[in-house]
Formats: structure tokens, C-alpha cells, sequence
């Protein structure tokens, strides 16, 4: 913890805020029991712990004398899950909290501001740019407050039942939809086929075989496993088998546990080969014929590649020509039979899934089941112009990192096509039930004697809900899900942060109670809806949701507020505009109105029409509107927008304008708490340039914070963060300091709250950013830092290498690390924050961790290639340490020393870690009187390297992980050369075994 020297502090501010009980309290709401069910209504992107929230907001607005004790019980922080019960307010708080005025100019899905209202802050106002991100806001917020107040709390959940149930009655009723699906079945699986260039004949394109792979539990076993192998006691076995049949592939379906007899089998799993063997006999399962990323599919037919066509790839021009034919079918060009039999490309259903006395039970699509299919497009050509097909454009760019926007590359060019004709067929009735819903509603309220206006809004309130559950629906109800054979069968979406191309998309039959069915989701939404009401019930608040731009907040005009906390955006994490449009475009049919004006359908404004119609004409897709207004970074945003939009600078001119904008609206002794997790250099620089240098504001405090899982989908193989740094800010910066007299400041205050961290757990790229956030707390004290030309250089020349050698004092006492060359220090950060995964050799840093350690260490990524610290294998880093493997100790470092090129016979060493290796080596292969000759010359040929060398040696020996095969290698030279010098206590991990 470091904190201000002010006398007006909050308790955020003080050294009893219980930032470890936070985070521990954060950690379990993050994990699978501990989620706040209104997470569960929809999917969203962010979602800040509300334990944190509540913490956050809490010590900010409570005075610096607050008692810690009182502090954690008030806000039930030691308890199981503290979001469960709403804070207890004393008298003393109440009257403090009662008279604060609270702002988050970034809401999202409202973790904040309803953390603040639970608190019973006087006034809470959350602002959202886009009108999804709005809508939601207020069906978190609004709604159910407004309804408490009223006394319909209760009432408001059982109406969203009750009409929610009337829905899904109608359209099981409708006569379509009761063609076009079976009763048993809960889902379809399908993929796409394409006709082979070389046979002629259609292949289906399987992404993953696999139907079921439900691990019960993991099975130790003696010896080695083969890379991808997995033993242990599974639940379900089932896969996908594609059989030839004269020109059809058709599907056989495996399922073992119904092929053995057994509910549970213990199992030999290796999804990679496609391999199970269970009793001593082998299965296979086929290995996927389709591989997006190098373009490559294979024919099941004929086992030829299909690779280039004329100007692409072969499988993406045949379905760009799909989506081009969909559209001309349907709007009547060509027939049917001109569809089928001229495209490439086209849906096919492999398998359904039916539940039986609770269980799934996997069967092969038939004939019929295709058919049905083809049924549902000649339904959907004869509503074709429909207002409630949503053929809206989508996006004409990629977004910086390409995946997460790149689906209109295949030719999905308008939101429509991101649904397969039956899919889209019922999620049109269903947008007209909620509709017809809401104004049943309405008239109901009317007819009991409401006023037309309180009628109204109840309506608003309950067919907002409706289509929250619809959004929720169509996240695991389109063309790009996937399967997900290891937990639930289906992956949503949006589950990647971003629309990608899928292989074995999942079709579900609404009506059916299964994860992601619009049954389902409408009990999602009904759990949600009953714990905000419970939230809110007691809170005085008053609650305001705001639909504006935080860069400048024009309906604010004039407010001062006690405390503005928030989530900025952090550079090119999510393309929200773009990405949320895929709710946005069902959003705005489900509470818009349908009227007839002269025999054409016309939509026009109903609930939250401000949210949908600007100036009287309709807001179309939210990208065209508000994507350049949105504070990130997204390279492709230029192409439509032209100039710098969604450059770098861009970003960091709006989050300027933000920071500067929220300056303005804090009262003379307000705090600004911003949340920030990310790991880039330029990152950082944005947020010192617009809250220190753009907005005049300081640091006065700094938490590293838990806020991310560490199991989420979008961490797996990056530099995750599972942290936040909650930054305290003040206004006026003063005085000014030598760039290097700042440095050492922050090296004196820096590195004690580095061990302490490291005494916490804390490691990899949390550790750092937790530390980068005590280094810029020394530094944004001044006004001017003396010697330093712009911010970038301060980040780069000052922050980054203070962040890291404070870490390295405290791993190895100051001196001892203050002594290693860059080289020295990057290799020891690298094998302290970088964890190994299990069956990797070494370590893997990829692009992102790579420069962090490269800037914080003083290095360039060519000169750690250069002088073989790393190797380097498309965009991952490969640390050439001693390889792990411990049955051979002398070769996993011998193979370590012939990548760098260090000649065993005569050796020629160039950096400590070099020279650290060759003594290992040595250490391991020669008795101990030879191996400290050898030592003597050595130290006599490279005296001041050695003496690094064995400062490099001490700090290594105490702070690497048990089975890490370097610390016996190390421990051996550090005991004959060197004496002990510890620095940290036993650091947490060093017994820790790595967990995959």
C-alpha cells in the first residue's frame, strides 16, 4: 500500500483500506458459485467484482479515520460471498453517504454505480455512450429502483414471468415453428459443406468431432503422459464419425458410455491425436478437416487439400458466394433449385441432441432433419422485407488485432446472415411476441386504473426484460457458436470477444430448457431482475442513467460531484460498438413500434426512443453513429471514418478529453478512482497523458486490485491480467523533480511494496502492473519531471525500469540487485514472472510480456535474440533456460548453452547468464575440486562478470519454484562458490507446483 501525505484523506487513501480482504472477497465472486446472478441476464464484456465496487466506492467517500474492522463487517467482506447480503449502514455512515454525489462517466453493466446505490449514496449517475450499453444500464439501475419505490418490486419479477411464459407459449403454438422442429430435440449441430474442387462432391467442414468429453476428475499416474494426454474418471464420451456412403458423408454417432454400459469411464483421453483408450483398448476419434488459419481443409471424399481458388482461399469464396446467393434468393432473383445446386457452399446438419430423463442423448441428423432447413428459408422468402429482419449493414473493417471483427470477410455483410434460415425465422416471431407483449402489458395497467404514463413505463420496464432474455438467446443461438464438448455443448457467440468464424455451430429449439434457449435465458433474466430488486429495496438513492458522451458529459452541465469512480477504457481491448450492434439490431425491433403507413411497414419510436431515434430519424447500426466517438483504439475504424479515428492518438486525445471533462465536474475536494488493466507501454503513457499531464490530476494512492478471472476464455495463452490498479486522483500537481532523483524515490518506496506483494502470491504480469502502480504514484506527484522530454520516455526510460528493479531488490535485496546488467535482470524477471505451463520445455512469453520485460529491463528484443536470452518462433519467446527435464540435469542445461552458441571445450561468454549456465554445467559434471578450478579461471578471465554471476546465482537460489530443474543447478554453485544471502522471506510459489 502507498499512500498521500494529504490531511483531507478518504479511507481508499489510508493505511487501514483492506485492499488483501478486497481482493480476496473479489476472488471468490469471480469464481463459478460466487457470480452475481444479473451477470447471468446477458453477456456482457467487462464486469468489475462488486465486492471491489462496493469497497471502492465505500473508501471513497468514508473518511481516512474509518475503522478497518468496522469497515469489513459493514460490507460483509469476510464472508462467504459479499454481495450476497447489501452493505449495513450505520448512523454515522448513513449521514456521510446520504449527502455524497457519485458519477461513472464509463458505467458498462453497472457494477459501480449499483454498489453505490446499495451503499445509499445521496445521488448516483452513470453515463454510457451506446444505446445497448444504455438500455441495459437502465434495466440494471432504473427499472428496478423505479420499481421499489413503488412498491412493485415483486410485482415487476412476476409480470416478467408471467409474460415471459406467455411468449414462449405462442410460439410453441405457431405453426411453423411446430414444422419446422422436433418436440425431443434441444439441439442441432451443424457446420458448413463445400463441393470439392478435385472430386466434385459435397464435404462437410468439422472444426472438432468430439460431441462429449465431461472430465469427472483427474487421475494421477506414474510416468510421463504424451503432450495433449489426459487420465482420469469421465462423466461422458461421445464424438462425431463421418462415414462414407456412395457421394454423402453421413455421420455415425459414438457414444461410449451408452457403447460400455457405464456412467463413468476411466479413460486415457488424448484430444490432440483423437485417441481414447479405456480398458486397455483404443478409440479414435477423426481429427478436424478444416484449419482457417493456414487455409487448408480436406476433403473427406476424396482426402484431397482444398487450398487457393482463383483469388482466395477456396472454402471462403464458396461461402462469400453463399451469403451473396442467400441474399439474391431471398429477394427473389433465383429459385431454390438455382440456390442448391450452383453454390459451393451451404449449412448442413450433422447431429441433434435430445434430452432423456434429464440426459443428452446424441443422435445423426437425417434427411428430413435437412429439410427442414431448406423448409424454414422458403418460410423466410415469403416474409422477406419484414421490418424485424435485421438487414442492417455490418462493419467494412477489422479491428487492430483483425479476429474480432473480421467476420464480414467470409461474406456475412449484413446481421441477418449471422443466423441460419430457421434460426432467423424464429428469432423474427419471437421479436414480435415481445412487442405484442409490451403492449398487452400496457393495456393491462391502463384498464386497472394507471396513469398512461406509469403504464408506460412498467411496460418499457418489463419488455426491456423480455428482450434482455432474447439477447441473451441469440448469444447461443446463431451460425458463429461453436460446440463445447468439455462443460456445457455450446460456446456463445461473443464468448472470444469478438464474432469469428465457426465450424460446428449449434442451433437450439427455444422452447427447451437448456443453456442458452430462450426458456432458459428468461429464468436468467427473472434470477437477475429478483436480486436487483433485493439490491436496491432498502437504498435511499436517487439514480439517474444518463445517455451521453463522456468526453464531455453536455448533460451535466453545471454538476459538481463528491467522487467520480470509473473504467476507462484501456486502448483496443473491446470494439464495443461494433460487437454490441449484434444485440443493438434486436434491441431497438423488440421496443420500437411496427406501424403500417400506406401498405409499408415503418418502425417508429416506443420505450427508450432516444436510445434508437435521434433528430426523428432512426439511429440504423451503432458502429455508423458512435464507433468514432468511442474512447479506443481500433486501426480499422479509419478506413470508414478516414483521419487518425481509432489511431493511438485518437484514443489518447479522447481520453484526455474525458479525464479533462471529469476534472471539471469534481467538487474542490473530490477524488477521481479510475480502474486500469493493461499491460502496453502506450497504454500507460495515454493514461499519465490525459490525467497527469492533460487533466493536471495526481496519484495519491495506488491498489492492485482483483478484477479479472484467471480461468476466462479471452486470458488463456496472453498476458492476462488478473488485476486492476485503482488509481486515486487529485487535483493540482506541484513542484517539480530530476527525472533521476524521482527514480530513486520510487525505488525507495517501491521495492518494499514489491516483497509484500510477493509475500501475497502475487506474480507474472499482475505483480508488475501492481508495482507500475506505486512507481506512478511517486512520479505524478511533481508537475514537471526534470530531464524528461515527454511522457512516452518517462514510461519508457523511468516508470517500466523502476517497476522492474524494484521487483528485483525485492526478490534479491537492493545491493545484490542493483548490481545485475539488463541482460541479468531480464532473465531473472523472466523466470520469476513468467509461469511455466505444463508439458512446455520453457518458457513461452508472447509478443505482449515480451516487451514489457524487454522496456522494463533496459533491453531491445533484438539484442535478447542477439545474445540468446530468447528465441523467438512467430509471435511467441522462448526463454533459453535449462530445460525441464529433471532426469537429466546436466542436459537441460547443456542444451541451454549449445542454443546460445557457448562451446563446451572452450568457452567464449558474453553475458552473467551465459557464465551462470557454463558454472552450472560444471557444477553438475565435475567433482568439486575441479569444478572450483574451473571456477577460479573463469572468474579470472571475467572478473567483474562473475561477480555479477554469482549475485544473479544468490537471488535465483531463493526465489525459484521447487521444481523448477535450475534451482538444484543453481543451489549447487551458489553452495560451493558463493555464502547465502537471502532476500524475501520463502517467496509463496517457491514450493508451488505448476497448475495448468
Amino acid at each position: 500500500m502507498i499512500v498521500s501525505s494529504r490531511e483531507d484523506r478518504r479511507f481508499i487513501e489510508a493505511p487501514g483500506f483492506p485492499a488483501d480482504v478486497v481482493n480476496e472477497a473479489s476472488s471468490k465472486e469471480k469464481q463459478g458459485g460466487g457470480r452475481p446472478p444479473y451477470w447471468e441476464m446477458v453477456f456482457w464484456w467487462t464486469r468489475k467484482p462488486l465486492a471491489g465496487a462496493r469497497s471502492v466506492v465505500a473508501g471513497a467517500l468514508l473518511p481516512a479515520d474509518t475503522n478497518s474492522l468496522e469497515f469489513k463487517y459493514n460490507l460483509h467482506l469476510t464472508e462467504s460471498v459479499a454481495h450476497r447480503k447489501n452493505p449495513l449502514i450505520t448512523p454515522k455512515w448513513r449521514e456521510r453517504l446520504s449527502r455524497a454525489r457519485l458519477l461513472d462517466p464509463f458505467a458498462g453493466f453497472g457494477s459501480i454505480p449499483l454498489e453505490a446505490v446499495r451503499l445509499g449514496v445521496g445521488e448516483v449517475v452513470a453515463v454510457e455512450l451506446l444505446p445497448t450499453a444504455y438500455v441495459l444500464l437502465k434495466a440494471v439501475l432504473e427499472y428496478p429502483k423505479w420499481a421499489v419505490e413503488r412498491g412493485l418490486g415483486e410485482k415487476l419479477v412476476k409480470d416478467v414471468e408471467r409474460w415471459g411464459e406467455w411468449v414462449a407459449k405462442k410460439l410453441q403454438e405457431d405453426p411453423d415453428i411446430r414444422e419446422l422442429y422436433d418436440d425431443d430435440v434441444a439441439v442441432y449441430i451443424g457446420t458448413w459443406e463445400i463441393r470439392c474442387p478435385h472430386c466434385g462432391r459435397q464435404t462437410p467442414l468439422v472444426g472438432n468431432w468430439w460431441l462429449a468429453r465431461v472430465s469427472k476428475e483427474t487421475v494421477e499416474e506414474e510416468g510421463e503422459e504424451e503432450e495433449g494426454t489426459r487420465s482420469g474418471v469421465f462423466s461422458r464420451l461421445a464424438w462425431m464419425e463421418p462415414v462414407k456412403a456412395g457421394d454423402q458423408i453421413v455421420i455415425k454417432i459414438v457414444d461410449l458410455n451408452k457403447e460400455l454400459g457405464r456412467k463413468i469411464l476411466k479413460a486415457k483421453v488424448n484430444s490432440g491425436q483423437g485417441t481414447v483408450v479405456v480398458d486397455g483398448k483404443t478409440y479414435r476419434v477423426s481429427k478436424s478437416n478444416i484449419d482457417a488459419r493456414r487455409e487448408t481443409a480436406i476433403c473427406l471424399h476424396c482426402n484431397n487439400q482444398i487450398r487457393k481458388g482463383a483469388r482466395d482461399w477456396i472454402v471462403k469464396e464458396a461461402i462469400r458466394e453463399w451469403n451473396q446467393k442467400l441474399e439474391q434468393y431471398l429477394s427473389r432473383q433465383i429459385d431454390i433449385q438455382t440456390l442448391k445446386e450452383t453454390t459451393k457452399a451451404r449449412p448442413r446438419i450433422l447431429a441433434k441432441v435430445k434430452i432423456v430423463n434429464g440426459d443428452l442423448e446424441f443422435q445423426p441428423a437425417t434427411q428430413e432433419d435437412q429439410e427442414k432447413l431448406w423448409k424454414a428459408l422458403e418460410k423466410l422468402r415469403q416474409l422477406w422485407g419484414d421490418p424485424d429482419i435485421p438487414a442492417e449493414e455490418l462493419w467494412k473493417y477489422t479491428a487492430s488485432g483483425g479476429g474480432a471483427l473480421s467476420i464480414w470477410t467470409w461474406g456475412f455483410d449484413k446481421f441477418y446472415k449471422l443466423f441460419n434460415p430457421r434460426q432467423l425465422l424464429t428469432l423474427v416471431k419471437l421479436v414480435k411476441l415481445i412487442r405484442e407483449a409490451g403492449k398487452r402489458v400496457e393495456e393491462e395497467k391502463l384498464r386497472e386504473g394507471w396513469s398512461r404514463e406509469e403504464a408506460l413505463k412498467y411496460a418499457e420496464a418489463v419488455t426491456t426484460y423480455l428482450a434482455i432474455a432474447l439477447l441473451k438467446h441469440i448469444n447461443y443461438n446463431s451460425i458463429v457458436t461453436s460446440t463445447e464438448p468439455t462443460q456445457k455443448l455450446i460456446r456463445e457467440t461473443l464468448a472470444f470477444r469478438g464474432i469469428a468464424m465457426t465450424w460446428n455451430w449449434v442451433e437450439e429449439y427455444p422452447i427447451v430448457d437448456i443453456l442458452g434457449s430462450y426458456k432458459r435465458s428468461l429464468k436468467s433474466v427473472i434470477d437477475g431482475l429478483s436480486y436487483l430488486v433485493s439490491a436496491v429495496r432498502d437504498s435511499p438513492s436517487r439514480v439517474r442513467v444518463l445517455f451521453d458522451d463522456a468526453t464531455v458529459l453536455s448533460k451535466l452541465d453545471g454538476e459538481k460531484f463528491d467522487v467520480i469512480v470509473t473504467d476507462p477504457p484501456y486502448r483496443d481491448d473491446v470494439p464495443y460498438a461494433e460487437l454490441s450492434d449484434f444485440y443493438y439490431v434486436w434491441l431497438k425491433r423488440a421496443l420500437s413500434d411496427v406501424i403500417d403507413v400506406g401498405g409499408l411497414a415503418i418502425r417508429q419510436p416506443r420505450f427508450v426512443p432516444e436510445a434508437f431515434f435521434r433528430d426523428g430519424a432512426e439511429i440504423e447500426v451503432q458502429w455508423k453513429y458512435f464507433a468514432d466517438k468511442e474512447v479506443s483504439e481500433s486501426s480499422g475504424r479509419s478506413k470508414f471514418f478516414g483521419g487518425d479515428t481509432g489511431s493511438l492518438e485518437y484514443f489518447k486525445k479522447l481520453l484526455t478529453k474525458s479525464f479533462q471533462t471529469m476534472a471539471g465536474k469534481l467538487a474542490d475536494n473530490g477524488i477521481l478512482v479510475t480502474y486500469y488493466a493493461h499491460t502496453s507501454p502506450d497504454a500507460w503513457e495515454a493514461l499519465l497523458d490525459a490525467g497527469w499531464r492533460g487533466a493536471g490530476l495526481r496519484i495519491t494512492v495506488a491498489h492492485a486490485m482483483v478484477t479479472e478471472s484467471k480461468d476466462r476464455v479471452t486470458a488463456r495463452g496472453k498476458a492476462g491480467l488478473d488485476v486492476s490498479i485503482i488509481a486515486v486522483w487529485r487535483k493540482g500537481v506541484s513542484g517539480q523533480v530530476l527525472a533521476g532523483e524521482a527514480y530513486s524515490k520510487a525505488l525507495e518506496e517501491c521495492t518494499e511494496y514489491a516483497g509484500s506483494l510477493l509475500k501475497k502470491g502475487f506474480d507474472g504480469v499482475n505483480l508488475f502492473v501492481s508495482v507500475l502502480g506505486c512507481v506512478l504514484f511517486v512520479f505524478t506527484r511533481y508537475e514537471k519531471i526534470v530531464g524528461v522530454k515527454n511522457v512516452k520516455e518517462l514510461v519508457e526510460e523511468h516508470v517500466y525500469p523502476a517497476t522492474a528493479e524494484a521487483i528485483a531488490r525485492a526478490l534479491g535485496g537492493g545491493k545484490l540487485a542493483g548490481r545485475l546488467s539488463s541482460m541479468s535482470l531480464f532473465y531473472l524477471l523472466g523466470k520469476v514472472l513468467i509461469a511455466r505451463r505444463p508439458q512446455q520445455v520453457r518458457r513461452t512469453l508472447d509478443r505482449s510480456t515480451m516487451a514489457i520485460l524487454a522496456i522494463g529491463t533496459r533491453n531491445e528484443m533484438g539484442r535478447l535474440k542477439e545474445f540468446g536470452l530468447v528465441e523467438q518462433e512467430s509471435d511467441k519467446f522462448r526463454l533459453l533456460e535449462p530445460a525441464w527435464d529433471q532426469r537429466d540435469p546436466a542436459g537441460a542445461v547443456r542444451s541451454a548453452l549449445e542454443k546460445r552458441g557457448v562451446n563446451l571445450r572452450n568457452p567464449v561468454v558474453r553475458t552473467a547468464v551465459d557464465l551462470l549456465h557454463l558454472l552450472e554445467y560444471y557444477a553438475v559434471t565435475m567433482p568439486k575440486s575441479e569444478f572450483t578450478k574451473r571456477a577460479e579461471e573463469l572468474r579470472t578471465m571475467y572478473p567483474a562478470l562473475y561477480e555479477e554471476t554469482l549475485g544473479l546465482a544468490r537471488i535465483l537460489a531463493e526465489v525459484l519454484q521447487s521444481n523448477d530443474p535450475e534451482r538444484e543447478l543453481v543451489n549447487r554453485v551458489v553452495d560451493t562458490l558463493a555464502p547465502r544471502q537471502v532476500g524475501i522471506d520463502k517467496w509463496v510459489s517457491i514450493n508451488k507446483v505448476d497448475e495448468e
